[in-house]
């Protein structure tokens, strides 16, 4: 539908006051300062955008309330959630929307990431901020898919299913995926691959602003080009919430809104309102088109705020730990949450399973992070040789 996911502190450049872009970070070494809350200055790294964590938990619930409660049909409540939450149900079905803001977010923070660094870091900060708590998801959701309650119809798992999924790269390959879920993982790593391009000569506005309107123009001509693999590489669907993610990162390094960056997001928001009728068509949504379009005009909105620094205050303390959560909770909230519903909720009842299971997807996810996640990222670092990483946001995911 990471950093969504992150441990390390997300820190992001704070707008400049001045009219002058800020500095770019491949032609200049020099100290920066950025102020702070009381109108100081403080030298080196910006504070960290902890507005991002919340929007990321936000994200990441009104996916599993998607997945928990929208289905039409009696799985996995053994009968219709309409029935059971009537009024929770019709809020439920407009959660696959959160994962149009994972992708939207995924754009700021990985343009974020990548910029000033060489192709080499890029991909080590991706590879230890995406698999580490992945590899640990297609695990459990493996043994859950062999061991435990399956819902009716539901295929079994394989071993060569299992470990071809470790990939990331099931979908491409044509292996279905041990967890419905990790559909958008493939959609974020398109994401990346095209993004290195820009990496590797590396990040300048200029240079940025050219990847935007040349995948925005890619991704209408690649449908009609009949070459399956740049359709696969463009994700034409869901190119235009990166793009806005992307150019609303270039609105925060330059400060403010100027004409070519609000040229980009009206762009991305045009090619987004044609393409959302195919992406509820394709997921099932028989929503209401126009709610559905409210909404992401509103993420729109909401990102603008957060490029324009007006969010900046938000620094509550728990948010970190909503961020680090998100991507786990994500990524497991299916594969275990759906089978303990479908197996105890005619003995627990509706609402203590519906609220019961949310805790436990949540504690479970808590547990990732601290327990799975943090050992296996300083292995992996260690493996990998990365020394000196720079704290950096994680890339946001989807359903």
């Amino acid at each position: 539908m990471s950093d969504r996911l992150v441990r390390a502190q997300d820190r992001v450049p704070a707008p400049a006051g001045a009219p002058q872009p800020a500095p770019d970070p491949l032609r200049s070494r020099r100290r920066i300062v950025w102020p702070t809350r009381g109108g100081a200055v403080a030298p080196g790294r910006a504070p960290r955008l902890a507005v991002l964590d919340a929007l990321r938990l936000f994200a990441a619930l009104s996916v599993v309330l998607f997945h928990y409660l929208a289905g039409s049909g009696t799985i996995p409540w053994q009968r219709t959630a309409v029935e059971l939450f009537p009024t929770l149900h019709r809020v439920a079905e407009f959660g696959w929307l959160g994962v149009a803001f994972f992708f939207m977010i995924s754009g700021f923070v990985i343009c974020l990431s990548g910029w000033g660094k060489s192709l080499q870091q890029f991909w080590q900060g991706r590879i230890l901020r995406l698999f580490p708590l992945y590899w640990a998801a297609v695990v459990l959701a493996s043994a859950a898919a062999r061991l435990g309650p399956r819902t009716p119809g539901e295929p079994r798992v394989t071993v060569g299913q299992m470990l071809t999924n470790l990939t990331m790269l099931q979908s491409p390959l044509g292996v279905p995926s041990v967890d419905n879920v990790y559909w958008t993982l493939w959609v974020e790593l398109c994401f990346y691959l095209i993004f290195s391009l820009v990496v590797l000569v590396g990040a300048t506005h200029r240079r940025v602003a050219n990847f935007c309107w040349l995948w925005a123009l890619g991704s209408v001509l690649a449908p009609a080009s009949g070459i399956a693999l740049l359709d696969q590489l463009l994700q034409p669907r869901w190119a235009p919430f990166f793009i806005a993610g992307t150019a609303f990162y270039l609105v925060r390094r330059a400060g403010r809104f100027e004409g070519e960056t609000l040229g980009i997001l009206a762009l991305s928001w045009l090619l987004m309102q044609h393409r959302l009728p195919a992406i509820m068509e394709g997921e099932g949504h028989g929503i209401n088109w126009k709610v559905c379009l409210a909404a992401i005009s509103a993420m729109y909105l909401l990102m603008g705020l957060i490029a324009l620094g007006k969010l900046d205050g938000i620094q509550w303390r728990w948010l970190p730990v909503a961020g680090a959560i998100s991507y786990p909770l994500y990524l497991v909230h299916q594969s275990l949450g759906v089978r303990v519903i479908w197996r105890w909720n005619e003995q627990w009842g509706a609402w203590p399973t519906l609220l019961g299971v949310i805790a436990g997807a949540v504690l479970t996810a808590w547990l990732l992070h601290r327990l799975v996640e943090r050992p296996l990222t300083r292995l992996l670092r260690r493996l990998m040789h990365v020394q000196g990483e720079r704290p950096q946001e994680r890339a946001a995911v989807g359903r």
